[in-house]
């Protein structure tokens, strides 16, 4: 709960500050915004569902809770279990769309996007429909007493695995393809190279979350043979969460990449002092990281700024933000101006 909840706080902050970067200069939001705002949403519903089957016994021994609890918490187990196929799914129709968006011009592109658009619904729908059908009637999952009632017939047990496992290949795949491929025309545009290798590392974000797909698989492939189902379900729903919120990470975190360049600009300009940057200009030069001309800062020049009424005078910013001293009481300045015939005598 606490892993998920921390991710889960991640996740939200991300999604308020893309919201807000689309908002404040577009006012309006795109169908991947509204996609992973969905997607969010279903993924706190999901840690609401994982915090209630924890209450009712989630992560103890199954001889500890007694029957009412152990039904109440594999019943929110497995209604979490259909949320979390939405969820992701959503997350996976955002990243495509987005995708869409960016390289339009392309038919083949276009094209297939659209296909994996429609390939990914069509898989979350069957798993959807599987996991009420899968055993008749589902009760069973979390009520040992519908046994009592009549016959449950169930699929067997390598065709349940083969729907986890086909349902987790899909999750993968659509990962690699949605963290790759993005890459081979994000190195061809027109950027600095430092952008284009931190658009790249954002893109292949989607990694993690096909890691934690894979280690999700490996652990559900046990949960309907173990007879301790409460205990053993905790490594199943740890790593279905890292799934879910890692893959919401890396579809909110390319989008962010000018509102995080706006804030870390705005921070700067706020803490920026130029006595300290000439300190720390000159420890550099001091141990031989910097050249002297780098520095632009004489001695003589030290010296005259030193004595010159400029470092007393009042800070004002500039209309990039910037801080510049105010010159406005400075004869000198004047003088200057009035020379050039920016100002009257």
């Amino acid at each position: 709960m606490g892993l998920g909840g921390g991710m889960l706080f991640v996740c939200v902050g991300l999604l308020v500050a893309r919201l807000w970067s689309r908002l404040r200069p577009y006012r309006r939001l795109h169908w991947d915004d509204w996609m992973v705002l969905a997607a969010t949403i279903l993924a706190v519903v999901n840690y609401i569902l994982t915090a209630l089957s924890v209450v009712n016994g989630l992560g103890r021994h199954v001889r500890f809770v007694s029957f009412s609890h152990r039904r109440e918490s594999l019943r929110f187990i497995f209604i979490n279990q259909v949320v979390w196929y939405w969820s992701i799914t959503l997350v996976k129709l955002s990243v495509a769309y987005l995708l869409l968006r960016v390289k339009r011009e392309s038919k083949r592109w276009r094209y297939f996007l659209i296909s994996i658009m429609i390939f990914l619904v069509l898989v979350a729908g069957v798993s959807t429909i599987f996991q009420f059908t899968q055993c008749r009637p589902f009760q069973v999952f979390w009520d040992p007493g519908v046994f009592r009632q009549g016959p449950v017939k169930c699929f067997a047990q390598g065709v349940i695995n083969g729907n986890i496992v086909g349902f987790s290949v899909v999750s993968v795949a659509t990962d690699l393809i949605f963290s790759l491929i993005p890459i081979t025309f994000i190195r061809k545009l027109n950027r600095p190279r430092r952008e284009r290798i931190f658009m790249c590392i954002l893109m292949g974000l989607g990694l993690f979350a096909s890691a934690a797909a894979i280690m999700r698989t490996v652990q559900l492939q046990y949960f309907y043979t173990s007879p301790d189902l409460l205990r053993m379900s905790v490594t199943v729903v740890l790593w279905a969460q890292v799934e879910q919120q890692f893959a919401i990470i890396a579809a909110t975190m390319p989008t962010l990449k000018a509102f995080l360049e706006k804030t870390l600009v705005k921070i700067g300009h706020f803490f920026y002092d130029q006595g300290t940057e000439t300190q720390v200009m000159a420890k550099l030069v001091k141990f031989g990281l910097l050249d002297k001309e780098q520095t632009k800062v004489s001695k003589e020049e030290e010296q005259s700024e030193i004595k010159s009424p400029v470092r007393n005078r009042k800070k004002l910013r500039d209309e990039f933000g910037d801080t510049i001293p105010d010159a406005r009481n400075d004869k000198e300045v004047e003088e200057i101006l009035v020379k050039g015939g920016g100002l009257s005598a």
